[in-house]
């Protein structure tokens, strides 16, 4: 294959993983249209309250209603999204996000509890009683662990759009430097994204427990869109390195016509 063929589809591999990288980055940024339903884990809690109710006898006012900030112990909301930069919660009537800031972490019983009422009812103790010992309540592996893999896709984001920049720029050199950077990019999101997938598969195990009456437990983790597009993106970039290094062994700029 020639190399002017191998950089076209080099390129079209490296821009529609940066588009799907730009889609990935921007969710939970804010509770609009497009970016809630962006996100790399959701935590759906709007079971909990039937667990709480089977084990204690009591969830009045367990859940808040309105838009008003998170972690201020006013109530839960029906389920809360993570993306790399920040976490929102939602309820029927809308959502809300937390403050962003570079790689978010992680860390779902923190949140939950930072919510939960304790008046009239300790509501708190409660749902530390009834949430059993699991990686969702070890907030500091979860939230180091997040950090770190969200800081690898971003990385990985930046060194994708590097690659797609580079490989237009018509120089074997620069060939070269789009076949290293999207080598890295392709490396940092392989471990960014396997990281977030152990993260969700190990706090999933909730869906499976049971409190008092045979009531599931009603924390329900799966994963979001984003992780989806960080993986579609991780199997491009790959895709783009070998046409990107043959570019660099073949690439020939057509000789200039004679003038007379």
């Amino acid at each position: 294959m020639r190399g002017e063929h191998c950089i076209a589809g080099a390129s079209v591999l490296t821009f529609i993983s940066m588009i799907l990288l730009l889609f990935a980055n921007i969710g939970q940024v804010s509770p609009g249209a497009v970016t809630s339903g962006l996100y790399m884990v959701q935590v759906d809690v709007s079971g909990f309250g039937n667990a709480l109710q089977s084990a204690n006898k009591q969830s009045n006012n367990l859940y808040w209603t309105q838009n008003t900030p998170m972690g201020d112990s006013k109530g839960l909301r029906q389920y809360y999204r993570y993306g790399l930069y920040n976490a929102c919660g939602y309820q029927k009537s809308g959502g809300v996000c937390n403050s962003t800031i570079f790689g978010y972490p992680y860390a779902p019983f923190e949140q939950m509890l930072a919510d939960t009422p304790s008046k009239p009812n300790d509501y708190k103790k409660m749902t530390q009683d009834i949430i059993p010992s699991s990686t969702f309540k070890n907030n500091a592996w979860n939230g180091t662990m997040s950090k770190s893999a969200s800081s690898l896709i971003f990385i990985a984001s930046i060194l994708t759009g590097l690659a797609f920049v580079f490989g237009l720029i018509k120089l074997r050199l620069c060939f070269l430097l789009a076949a290293g950077c999207s080598g890295l990019a392709a490396f940092f999101l392989m471990i960014g994204a396997a990281i977030w997938t152990s993260i969700i598969a190990k706090n999933a195990w909730l869906t499976i427990v049971k409190v008092q009456g045979g009531v599931k437990l009603g924390i329900l983790v799966t994963p979001g869109p984003a992780l989806y597009l960080s993986w579609v993106s991780f199997v491009l970039v790959t895709l783009s390195v070998a046409p990107y290094v043959i570019s660099c062994c073949t690439y020939r700029k057509a000789p200039k016509s004679a003038s007379y």
